[in-house]
């Protein structure tokens, strides 16, 4: 690790995640490399199965690829490792595999190209020299930019899941200002917050909808951990406090600790922190963790957080019967 720093105590799991060409292994070899743990690449798995391609069934191999990995992974955690893994992470089973294994803090790093003409001249460099230099490395990837885009067409949106509470570094892979070296300090600081905010024993955040943080709710208590989502409607860079509304509701949010988030008016934000109840009960969420989560369908968010918690009811229900 970067600065004579030790590894987590805790095993580790950084999982990329994002499309071909989003510059994910050399994020990854970064981020391995400042951990100084095993890095876990779903592509060399892959390339050895050139000799069988045309034997198996269309997508056999390619999942075959994964159950290697995931083997690969749970080894390096069952020996206390952590492990960085180079893969699309491209469905919501590829990331359950991940967050079944016991005893490892799970991450994401997600790279999401802002630059779409540089992702796309990334891409097909990378392509063309694959194919100068023959042999059977990269034989599966996509090499011009039309064969990435019947791929993602053929995904259908899949990749697009709700992650749920499993913590997300999202990075803009193809902005100049910022190197492979300081994705990797990025993540680090990320994994050592959550390790402190785990060995503290802080939740991950009970998810509640703003219009639920009434006095007499059972969410509106001192030092609630709580996830709270809504648009935008003002920030005070001076006193790094922002208003977040969900129809005629809204809660301030004490951002003073969160790093690398942008604000924008209207758009869609989530976070995870303590509540404090102030005086005349006014409530204002001191936040540890932010994201931006443009594209959520805060209806259908809210509607699956209602079924999620009559299932969980009934768990419970059923459990004392």
């Amino acid at each position: 690790m970067a600065d004579g720093q030790s590894p987590p105590a805790r095993s580790v799991v950084v999982a990329m995640k994002g499309h071909p060409g989003s510059g994910k292994s050399t994020a990854a070899r970064a981020i391995a490399a400042a951990l100084r743990c095993p890095l876990l690449d779903k592509d060399d798995v892959r390339d050895c199965t050139l000799p069988l391609e045309g034997l198996a069934a269309p997508g056999m191999l390619n999942e075959l690829s994964y159950a290697v990995l995931w083997r690969m992974v749970e080894r390096q955690v069952r020996l206390g490792l952590s492990v960085v893994i180079d893969s699309p992470l491209s469905r919501r089973a590829h990331l359950d595999a991940l967050t079944r294994l016991s005893g490892a803090l799970v991450v994401i790093v997600e790279c999401r190209p802002g630059d779409e003409e540089e992702w796309r001249r990334r891409l097909e460099k990378r392509g063309a020299a694959a194919a100068n230099g023959g042999g059977g490395d990269g034989w599966h990837k996509p090499k011009t930019w039309a064969e990435l885009e019947r791929l993602l067409e053929g995904y259908q949106g899949c990749t697009d899941y709700e992650i749920g509470d499993v913590p997300r570094v999202v990075v803009d892979t193809t902005d100049p200002a910022v190197d492979a070296q300081a994705i990797a300090a990025k993540v680090v600081d990320f994994i050592r917050s959550r390790s402190k905010m785990a060995s503290a024993g802080l939740k991950p955040g009970v998810p509640v909808i703003l219009r639920e943080l009434e006095p007499s709710s059972e969410f509106f208590k001192q030092g609630a951990s709580l996830r709270v989502t809504g648009s935008l409607q003002s920030f005070d860079a001076e006193s790094a406090t922002a208003v977040i509304q969900d129809g005629s509701v809204s809660l301030k949010v004490d951002t003073q600790n969160l790093r690398d988030l942008s604000f924008r008016m209207n758009s869609t934000y989530q976070f995870i922190g303590e509540l404090l109840i102030r005086p005349d009960n006014d409530a204002i969420l001191q936040a540890r963790i932010g994201r931006n989560v443009d594209g959520l369908d805060l209806n259908l968010y809210q509607q699956s957080l209602l079924i999620r918690r009559q299932h969980e009811a009934k768990l419970r229900s059923s459990r004392r019967a």
